[in-house]
């Protein structure tokens, strides 16, 4: 009995291996019958950067969309540009499922990150197929709060930066670097690290190009403010029809992220108020992102699962775990017909919707703490975020 007992006894083995298993499933149809079209935009970046050409320009013969993210991401990827395209595909999604899973793994205890990774399966798995960054990009958030929890300000520094490079996502967890000691110290090598990055380029592109091509990103992601994507701001748009600007509604969910911080000062050395508010940040860069899509769910899902998993079980919670997987599976699995996804699913963003009431209900724990700690001092003794076991 004990040898079978122990074929069921290794989730985490289980776990990898599905996750492997997928990233090789899914390289099949993506990078060789079907080959992906933004993988295909990630390697003609590398090359039309060290060609001289403009990264930001449409390039039909290359591909069918266009290149957004940075110049040093252009020349980071180029190990895997000239890699066989099926090669570089799985390369490319075992980097960003794996490094997901070692972020999560370091960040939770055993127990709770299979727990973890085993609710995150079927984003993980949406994200591989549409071979996009926000897997790593989540990943590199977790990374980076790890590390500033544990005093390494240069490897935080480093993570937050190199994440910038791909989307500009982990900038809003700088916030929290204030919490902790030294924080004059961490500004100063965040500076010197992305001055590194964004002059890394310079290696292969003379200063005038580069100029350049920040000039020509600079202008792309100005026509972008005209999107709503899955945000917020479109929700607001389709139940208002007020055709506002996308800055204000940015502007105003910004100040309501960072607002418990300031009022919870108090309750800086807590660590599970850090953790809540990392959990936070992760739904709030889906939430206010104006280009969010359907495959950057994954980095706004992550938050909600950790949530989920980091602390004691409630009502509410439970209800919008439940939401969450319920939206995951209508929306991703072909388990309902197409005409329902194509006209009620997509267009009423019913992807967004999970994070719409998951990050409110986090805001309001962190409000309640941060006034709770500021007026008692007492920390998150008696509320409703206690640990869960581990």
């Amino acid at each position: 009995m004990r040898f079978r007992l122990s074929t069921i006894t290794h989730p985490r083995r289980w776990l990898l291996g599905l996750y492997v298993a997928s990233a090789a499933l899914v390289t099949v149809r993506e990078g060789i019958l079907t080959p992906s079209n933004n993988f295909r935009v990630f390697r003609a970046a590398t090359r039309n950067l060290l060609a001289g050409h403009d990264l930001y320009a449409a390039h039909p013969e290359q591909h069918f969309d266009y290149y957004k993210y940075s110049p040093t991401f252009a020349l980071l990827f180029a190990p895997l540009a000239y890699l066989p395209f099926a090669v570089a595909f799985l390369c490319w999604s075992l980097l960003n499922v794996l490094l997901l899973r070692y972020a999560l793994e370091r960040l939770l205890p055993q127990r709770q990150a299979t727990l973890a990774l085993g609710l995150l399966y079927l984003e993980a798995l949406l994200a591989m197929q549409y071979g996009q960054s926000n897997a790593l990009v989540a990943a590199l958030m977790v990374l980076a709060f790890i590390a500033l929890e544990r005093g390494r300000q240069l490897e935080a520094a480093s993570e937050l930066v190199l994440g910038a490079s791909i989307k500009l996502f982990p900038l809003a967890l700088l916030p929290l670097a204030l919490v902790h000691p030294r924080r004059w110290r961490f500004g100063a090598l965040f500076l010197a690290v992305a001055t590194l990055l964004v002059a890394l380029p310079l290696v292969a592109v003379p200063a005038a190009e580069l100029a350049a091509q920040y000039r020509s990103w600079r202008a792309i992601e100005a026509t972008d403010t005209l999107n709503r994507g899955y945000s917020l701001m479109q929700y607001l748009y389709m139940w208002s029809g007020a055709d506002w600007p996308v800055w204000p509604v940015q502007l105003a969910g910004t100040a309501l992220l960072v607002a418990p911080l300031a009022l919870g000062r108090a309750h800086w050395p807590d660590a599970d108020f850090r953790r809540l508010f990392l959990c936070s940040v992760l739904v709030y860069v889906v939430l206010f992102n104006h280009q969010s899509e359907r495959a950057t769910f994954v980095i706004g899902y992550t938050g909600i699962v950790v949530w989920y998993v980091s602390f004691a079980p409630s009502r509410v919670r439970n209800a919008i775990l439940a939401l969450t997987l319920l939206v995951m599976l209508v929306h991703d699995v072909d388990i309902v017909p197409r005409w329902v996804k194509s006209e009620i699913l997509i267009p009423y963003r019913i992807k967004g919707i999970p994070c719409l009431v998951a990050w409110f209900v986090m805001q309001a724990e962190l409000f309640a703490t941060a006034l709770r700690s500021a007026s008692t001092g007492s920390g998150l003794a008696g509320t409703a975020l206690e640990p869960r076991d581990g």
